[in-house]
């Protein structure tokens, strides 16, 4: 029995049980990101454990962004949302003890979005793939200011793909690779520099998945990131080499 299978079946600390016990109420109970959850006391009452053994498990949830804690009066937890940028950050640590790369991660993403792109045109509801795609089909009216809201309105172009593609399995774990990049490139370098080929590229993909070309998805999306990867590696080459750090 390897490490690995004697860690999954290892029995859960007293906050494990905790958190899997809120993240249970926050499904039961159909709660949405930005809802509150009850305090401190009620919990403790509630779940009959240890002051510790709660913030310890209210910590282990706010560390993978399941959940927010305000500070103050009036304070307390907040349900969180489930981000490919979140699990993008818990991944991090793992690519980084293994000693993984950011050549490596570049592969995997190019390969991960294609795959993405060839199931959001397959999408047997053609309707739903031209309202999410609607969006992406003409060139922005407007410069976004800034560069988070930059970041944030060319990721919504991989988001949409990733809903589209009919598994939350695959669209969340694939989605976080690029949640990976975007970060990398972006405290190294400015992503605005590729805003006019992003836009073009985005444009010409969401065609193709709207129109439910699988083929044409697939290998515009590889062009499009070979691009990207291109840009990088000319631009970053001495990071592409070391390992990916833990965000």
């Amino acid at each position: 029995m390897s490490r690995g299978d004697v860690s999954l079946l290892r029995p859960l600390k007293a906050a494990e049980t905790v958190a899997r016990t809120i993240v249970a109420e926050i499904q039961a109970k159909g709660l949405a990101p930005g809802d509150g959850l009850p305090s401190e006391a009620v919990m403790l009452e509630q779940y009959g454990v240890s002051r510790e053994s709660l913030r310890e498990g209210l910590r282990l949830l706010e560390v993978q962004g399941m959940i927010t804690i305000r500070r103050g009066p009036g304070g307390g937890p907040i349900v969180g949302a489930v981000d490919a940028a979140h699990l993008g950050r818990v991944s991090t640590l793992f690519y980084n003890m293994a000693g993984a790369t950011y050549g490596e991660l570049f592969e995997a993403w190019v390969w991960a979005e294609a795959e993405l792109a060839d199931r959001a045109a397959s999408n047997p509801d053609a309707e739903l793939r031209v309202r999410r795609m609607e969006p992406f089909l003409s060139a922005p009216d407007h410069d976004v200011d800034g560069l988070g809201p930059y970041v944030e309105e060319h990721a919504g172009f991989h988001h949409a793909l990733a809903e589209l593609a009919g598994n939350r399995v695959l669209a969340l774990s694939l989605e976080t690779y690029g949640q990976i990049v975007t970060h990398h490139v972006a405290v190294v370098d400015d992503p605005r520099n590729l805003r006019d080929v992003l836009t073009h590229d985005h444009r010409n993909i969401a065609a193709a998945v709207a129109e439910g070309r699988r083929r044409r998805a697939r290998s515009l999306m590889e062009a499009h990131l070979g691009g990207v990867v291109d840009y990088c590696r000319s631009r970053l080459s001495a990071s592409l080499d070391s390992p990916i750090e833990w965000l």
